[in-house]
């Protein structure tokens, strides 16, 4: 019984050079059962959205509908544009949108076909965190946990039924980082590692940081492993010109061991990036310079926020993922670094953690693994300290498994009804009012929004972007002092013909009657997830106002 659920193979906490996540047979009814546990999850939120939204179901968050805009242009030929024909790097996951574009083009409607590839990411991350979670503890019953831990936790489920990109993010992050652990012994950086890292990044930006940070790794146990070959090594001739001889040999070995794998992350990065300089200016998507603003000063609300989340997640088992973070950074410091140093960078770009915290959602299956090495780690502790349990261990396994998933699982009720309160909210505002464009205006209308995902997409027409996602022009006026008339100027420019917002976002805009007629509106009784909880049509007038 002690043995239970040990892998025979790999030792705890040991790597080798076999294929990442390498599975006996014992192997598959774990993951089943984790993936049967998924599966369930998913299916009891989509259950209370199709019930709470009359059958009619959908996506929690207005920007799956910005995907879903990019890829049916792209899969009508126009171009990786929002508007038809005119290209912009509005889109932070350039080959999620690739993939929906896959799906639409096969005949894919969204936003159906959306949530069938973020739920199958889900369930690909399921199978992901319980090889990962193998390899670094060694024992299939800790893997099964880390696993079912990611399964029942209830901001992951939200994300995984909302077609974003998010769980595919965390998928690659994790493939990536189990690739890396387990080559972490190689003398070079495995070009199919860098291209793993290179393929997360071109789902979420925030892969270019992780990385940087398995690029560090390298260069560290390079170092160590030097160090030591040093020291078994008889000393010849003059200590400083020793010294030096080592020091640029080894720069030059690093170099040649690296290189090779940065050009692979390149060829892969570089295409999106130069586009992104061709079409807003700079080097990252337009909403990176939408959403934050780099700060010496990290925010402290933003890291309190993250650490409540951290809280929520998993109240009992927190303890153990901080212990987990100190027992990994030898065995696995890549996973630590990145659960760490993540919340840190955004806190330093001043990001803005909301929708229940999604930014943040990739790391929830690292916490598991952390938590649990955590967990492992505590018993060792108290075996040293000379801690008995009485019972079996069986029924210790079984106690502890218990609390940690009830930890994470109390809170799925409540998060189901948050998705479906959601969805709900989207539903009635975005979706609604991008009827109601539909039917109401002309067909070459143009209209000027602040959120732009379902009104475009139902609509059909053309757009300004209110929040610089797409019109990138606009990010410098919403930081002018005198935003207001510059955003007049810019919208009668371009002869916007309707102005629809949430006039709480721009009351200066709201206040000038003389300009912008409402001539519809929508007003949620209950909202949970919108910027607003009124929106606004407007007819613009903008005689007097062109130059």
């Amino acid at each position: 019984m002690r043995n239970a659920g040990r892998c025979s193979r790999t030792p705890p906490g040991s790597t080798d050079d076999r294929e990442p996540y390498a599975l006996d047979r014992a192997d598959w009814l774990w993951l089943a059962g984790v993936l049967l546990l998924g599966a369930l999850v998913l299916a009891g939120f989509a259950l209370q959205a199709y019930r709470v939204t009359d059958g009619q179901g959908g996506v929690p968050l207005d920007d799956a509908w910005i995907h879903f805009q990019f890829a049916r242009n792209l899969a009508r030929g126009d171009g990786f544009a929002f508007n038809p024909g005119q290209p912009t790097a509005g889109s932070t996951a350039p080959l999620w949108t690739l993939l929906l574009a896959g799906s639409y083009a096969v005949g894919g409607r969204f936003p159906l076909a959306g949530q069938i590839l973020s739920a199958a990411s889900f369930l690909a991350t399921l199978a992901i965190t319980y090889g990962l979670a193998k390899t670094v503890t060694g024992r299939r019953w800790a893997a099964g946990l880390a696993a079912a831990l990611t399964a029942v936790n209830g901001r992951l489920a939200w994300a995984s039924l909302s077609a974003l990109e998010t769980p595919l993010f965390a998928a690659l992050s994790l493939m990536a980082i189990g690739s890396h652990v387990v080559h972490s012994k190689s003398d070079r950086y495995r070009l199919e590692t860098a291209a793993l890292f290179g393929l997360s990044t071109l789902t979420r930006p925030e892969g270019l940081l992780l990385f940087a940070l398995s690029v560090v790794d390298f260069a560290i146990r390079s170092i160590h492993r030097q160090a030591a070959s040093r020291s078994r090594a008889p000393s010849q001739g003059s200590p400083l010109a020793l010294r030096v001889s080592r020091f640029a040999s080894h720069i030059s070995r690093l170099a040649s061991h690296v290189l090779p794998a940065v050009a692979v992350f390149a060829a892969l990065v570089l295409p999106y990036t130069l586009f992104s300089l061709a079409t807003a200016g700079h080097l990252f998507p337009n909403t990176f310079s939408a959403k934050t603003t780099f700060d010496f000063r990290p925010d402290l609300a933003f890291l309190s926020l993250a650490s409540q989340y951290l809280i929520l997640d998993n109240p009992l088992l927190l303890p153990f993922v901080l212990l987990g973070v100190g027992v990994l950074l030898q065995r696995a410091r890549l996973l630590s670094a990145w659960s760490v140093g993540l919340p840190l960078v955004y806190a330093f770009l001043h990001a803005t953690l909301y929708q229940h915290g999604r930014y943040l959602i990739p790391l929830i299956p690292c916490n598991a693994i952390l938590g649990v090495a955590g967990l492992l780690a505590a018993r060792r502790l108290a075996l040293r300290r000379g801690w008995r349990w009485r019972g079996s261990s069986a029924t210790l396994l079984l106690l502890v498994a218990t609390l940690a998933i009830g930890g994470t699982a109390w809170r799925l009720p409540t998060a189901a009804r948050l998705y479906a309160q959601d969805v709900e909210n989207i539903n009635q505002m975005h979706v609604a009012i991008g009827h109601w464009v539909a039917e109401q205006t002309p067909a070459g209308a143009l209209l000027a929004l602040n959120d732009i995902g379902a009104i475009t997409y139902v609509s059909e027409r053309r757009i300004v972007d209110l929040a610089g996602l797409v019109t990138p022009q606009i990010i410098p006026l919403l930081r002018a002092p005198d935003r207001t008339s510059r955003l007049v100027a810019f919208m009668a420019e371009r002869d916007v013909d309707y102005v629809i917002i949430f006039p709480t976002w721009f009351p200066g805009l709201a206040e000038r009657e003389d300009l912008l007629e409402p001539i519809h509106r929508v007003t949620l009784e209950r909202r949970t997830i919108t910027g607003g909880r009124t929106m606004v049509v407007y007819r613009a007038h903008w005689s007097g106002q062109r130059h």
